[in-house]
């Protein structure tokens, strides 16, 4: 089904993940897609050609888990398009009346694989349009290539807005909820129970590094004393000598990592060292379906960003379930064993092919414009996507998801906020 239109180099295969979410209205955040071929300006519209769409993704390396996910749903949204036309324009012929091909690199989670990665897919395979890897670390460190190339591009997955504010970029969109949004309800809640007191502790890395950069200030407006913050290197193992010394200042909220695996490597070090808080908050790992297959009972009372679940209730939603379920049904036996990834890099797809129609043709000046202009419904966080002059995303928030108990093992509810909730937040934290 797919070998017709994706080249990929790298890849692997996503395990079967099983356990239980129950349904709910949700919010989240999004994300994107990038763009276009050659130099900047205009290049050829319609026609016969193919529309060439280069990416990276870690499908190795620290963010596989993220990467992979990432990379379906970009898989997915060429399929779509070369089918039936994708979502936004069905029955439609491609894109532009052109089939659509991924041409797709693993960079291996590595900032200078990914550029090296970015220069080739410009300047060797001259792509026509591009999509962001995946994280902030990579994202960030493409940017340069991407705008010295004029490449209109949308970011999938880079919630660090730090280059977004410091450099002059001018082609270059966020589609994802900034990182400083990402668990500020877990504080929220905290605060409303009662909590004094938070540890920070995160990876050392761009996007965990950003989190903490935006959730300190915001918990200490909030009146909480931050009684300890650490980053741990990103090359870690064992967390234990992390969480002792958290264990030490005994904190209301204990808050932090950075991807899957240090939400599950810090849960693990805090059931060995007893550490057991009002409450938790993980970024990215904490609601990863890999975390409750990892980690089963222990996830009870665990939050984190919920950005996507197949249970919200966005616009195109359904199709898109119906899509990848068809698509992975190799891989996957139910809707609640996807990551959110892949929904992101779908909807950021999507992004990238409405500028693109608006456009008519591959005109990256044209088409960059169009992405720092549109708002459209999205498949994804809170359901729409939006940016600022400086190309950050202002139109979506992320939920706060909680797992706790479900009749089949860990279930997956939303906490906040209110108006999505489908459970309250288990406070305090119930122990190991």
């Amino acid at each position: 089904m797919l070998d017709h239109n994706i080249r990929s180099s790298g890849g692997g295969a996503s395990s079967s993940r099983k356990f239980s979410r129950r349904k709910f209205i949700g919010t989240g955040a999004a994300v994107g897609l990038a763009s276009v071929a050659g130099c900047a300006g205009s290049s050829g519209g319609g026609g016969d050609e193919v529309i060439t769409v280069g990416a990276s993704s870690s499908t190795t390396g620290p963010t596989s888990e993220e990467g992979l996910t990432m990379k379906q749903g970009y898989e997915l949204w060429v399929e779509m398009i070369n089918e039936s036309g994708g979502l936004l324009e069905e029955d439609a012929d491609g894109l532009l009346g052109r089939e659509v091909e991924l041409i797709h690199y693993d960079d291996q989670s590595d900032p200078q694989r990914g550029v090296n990665l970015y220069q080739r897919l410009i300047n060797e395979d001259k792509v026509d349009l591009l999509m962001g890897p995946y994280g902030s670390t990579v994202s960030s460190a493409t940017i340069p290539i991407i705008e010295a190339a004029g490449m209109a591009c949308v970011m999938p997955m880079m919630s660090d807005t730090t280059v977004l504010e410091e450099r002059d970029v001018q082609y270059t969109t966020q589609a994802i909820a900034p990182a400083y949004t990402y668990v500020q309800s877990a504080i929220d809640i905290g605060v409303e129970n009662g909590a004094e007191t938070i540890a920070v502790v995160y990876e050392d890395v761009a996007f965990p590094t950003a989190v903490a950069a935006g959730h300190i200030p915001y918990a200490e407006e909030q009146g909480l004393e931050v009684v300890h913050e650490e980053a741990y290197p990103t090359a870690i193992n064992d967390y234990t000598s992390v969480l002792n010394s958290v264990q030490d200042k005994d904190p209301d909220i204990v808050m932090g990592g950075g991807y899957t695996k240090d939400a599950i490597g810090l849960t693990q070090a805090a059931q060995s060292v007893g550490l057991s808080p009002g409450i938790f908050a993980w970024v990215v790992g904490g609601m990863a379906p890999a975390f409750a297959e990892s980690l089963g009972d222990a996830t009870i009372g665990i939050t984190g960003d919920l950005f996507w679940a197949p249970f919200f209730e966005l616009p195109y939603n359904k199709e898109f379930l119906d899509g990848f379920m068809d698509m992975f049904s190799d891989e996957y036996d139910d809707p609640s064993e996807m990551d959110y990834h892949s929904a992101g890099g779908f909807a950021g797809c999507m992004v990238m092919e409405q500028a693109v129609r608006n456009v008519g043709e591959i005109d990256q000046d044209a088409i960059a414009e169009e992405l720092h202009s549109i708002e459209m419904d999205i498949p994804f966080a809170n359901g729409r996507y939006g940016v600022n002059e400086q190309g950050i995303q202002t139109a979506q928030t992320p939920s706060l998801g909680q797992w706790q108990e479900g009749e089949d093992g860990p279930t997956q509810e939303a906490v906040s906020p209110a108006e999505y909730a489908t459970a309250d937040p288990i406070y305090p934290h119930p122990g190991w």
